[in-house]
């Protein structure tokens, strides 16, 4: 049975932001695709939190790297998995800034 998936504010501020980049510069459908294929990484992830390894950076967080553009962290509290952030891999990463 899959956990319950939680958004941050951040990453669902970053998944809006990502899916509206898309759409703008390669269509709605196009975005539709990406979007299709995010969730079928997240329902992946709701089955087995710890498919994952930790970040190198942040010991707390777990890191997928769901595309050569974006990368997913996110942590399992043990009753549900809750998405941190969805990041640019060209973004610097001081910016990260998770906790």
């Amino acid at each position: 049975m899959p956990y319950p998936v939680r958004y941050s504010t951040r990453a669902y501020v970053e998944y809006e932001e990502i899916l509206e980049y898309v759409s703008v510069k390669f269509g709605d459908l196009v975005a539709a695709k990406v979007d299709m294929y995010f969730e079928e990484v997240i329902d992946q992830i709701a089955i087995n939190p710890l498919l994952y390894p930790y970040s190198d950076k942040k010991k707390n967080l777990r890191r997928c790297v769901i595309s050569t553009q974006t990368t997913l962290y996110y942590r399992f509290i043990g009753e549900y998995v809750e998405l941190a952030s969805f990041r640019g891999n060209k973004m610097d990463p001081k910016t990260l800034g998770l906790g």
